[in-house]
């Protein structure tokens, strides 16, 4: 193996490696990169770093690259007369913003841009706010406000999505504003050829043949008309077959525009939400035989062709799990129509966010902290005498 397959744990300047089980996970429907690395010997001390501990900046790399930014959160040992197992979990620095609370001054803003904000809540973190080149975030907000005992993170993505962007963070531990990518990953993933397994889910659950919105604002003589106090707006989704309605009443007072074009976004985002799939592919890079090339990145587009799950299209990479385990180096790889990633600006929080999220929640708190590795660890081996990947 070359050392572009290679993952290398970096605190302090020194390198840690020899690692016999490891996962690093990206994605944009997180705040937070995390990873979980193993280092399993088969005599108690042997080879086993016993400097580390949970608290410290690290930096993981997968070859030269840099994959997390951030801390340790978990040291953990297990220990026999035989054999000696260290597991160390952690996250992008971004991480505090999901467990802290936000704290800021009066805990309000008037007259500033989105960026404003999230620097303001982000600062005390010392974490840095990029916005993707070229991306407009909006108009000022007249009044942003937090609430009572909110966590940081909540905050942040609160006041994104009213202005329809994403917030992710860097391989180097920045919070990134941005929106669903266009940019190709070069790759094509065919069933068959580079995809060793694959799944995939079609729901129609969440899926409406015609979604309205309603909504009401005081009548006036420019835009609304005096006795338009009660607005409605309508979209259809074309692949819903039958009678499936759904009415949706908007969160606070609106525009005619606004409302349809809220109408046709709870359209497409339940499209894209209703078509998902995965597959694992041979390695971490994109080039021959998962060897050569860039790494998988999530926020790319990829071309899915696969007889079995249905699917012939550019479709969102979501997330990219990196792992090490007996079978050898692959990336989980999850993606989504674009559409699902689309929003529009204004709705915060609404009906299926709040669904989504709060289904998100109880998975969090069933695993844990948020980021369980695909592999469960077994009990150490005395007989496992492997060396470093």
């Amino acid at each position: 193996m070359t050392g572009q397959n290679e993952c290398t744990l970096l605190i302090d300047g020194k390198a840690y490696g020899g690692w016999t089980r490891l996962e690093v996970q990206r994605g944009i429907e997180q705040i937070a990169g995390g990873f979980v690395l193993q280092l399993t010997s088969r005599y108690p001390g042997v080879d086993v770093p016993m400097q580390l501990r949970e608290g410290l900046p690290c930096e993981v790399r997968l070859g030269d690259d840099l994959v997390i930014s951030g801390y340790t959160d978990d040291y953990e040992t297990d220990d026999t007369a035989t054999s000696s197992s260290v597991r160390l979990s952690g996250r992008d620095k971004t991480a505090d913003l999901v467990d802290c609370s936000a704290i800021y001054k009066s805990g309000q803003w008037r007259g500033v841009k989105l960026e404003r904000i999230v620097a303001d809540i982000a600062k005390d973190f010392k974490i840095k706010v990029v916005v993707s080149p070229g991306l407009d975030t909006g108009e000022v907000f007249k009044r942003f406000a937090l609430e009572e005992g909110e966590k940081a993170f909540d905050a942040i993505d609160r006041a994104c999505r009213l202005r329809a962007v994403l917030v992710t963070s860097t391989p180097d531990g920045n919070l990134l504003i941005t929106t669903a990518s266009t940019v190709s990953s070069g790759v094509r993933l065919e069933e068959g050829v580079n995809m060793t397994k694959f799944n995939s889910k079609h729901s129609w659950k969440e899926r409406h043949s015609e979604i309205i919105l309603k909504g009401q604002v005081p009548g006036d003589d420019q835009e609304n008309g005096a006795a338009a106090a009660h607005l409605k707006a309508s979209a259809k989704d074309a692949e819903i077959s039958r009678y499936r309605p759904l009415v949706v009443i908007a969160e606070h007072g609106t525009s005619n525009k606004s409302l349809a074009d809220r109408a046709a976004w709870e359209v497409k985002v339940r499209m894209g939400r209703g078509k998902r799939g995965g597959c694992t592919v041979v390695g971490w890079r994109t080039g021959k035989d998962g060897q050569e090339g860039a790494l998988w990145q999530p926020n790319t587009l990829v071309h899915v062709t696969s007889e079995r799950m249905n699917l012939d299209a550019d479709l969102l990479i979501v997330s990219c799990s990196y792992q090490f385990t007996e079978q050898g180096r692959i990336t989980d790889l999850t993606f989504a129509r674009p559409e699902a990633f689309q929003l529009v600006e204004g709705i915060g929080r609404s009906k299926l966010n709040a669904k989504l999220s709060d289904k998100t929640q109880k998975e969090k708190k069933k695993k844990g902290d948020g980021f369980t590795p695909s592999w469960e660890l077994a009990p150490p081996n005395p007989r496992d005498t492997r060396g470093a990947p």
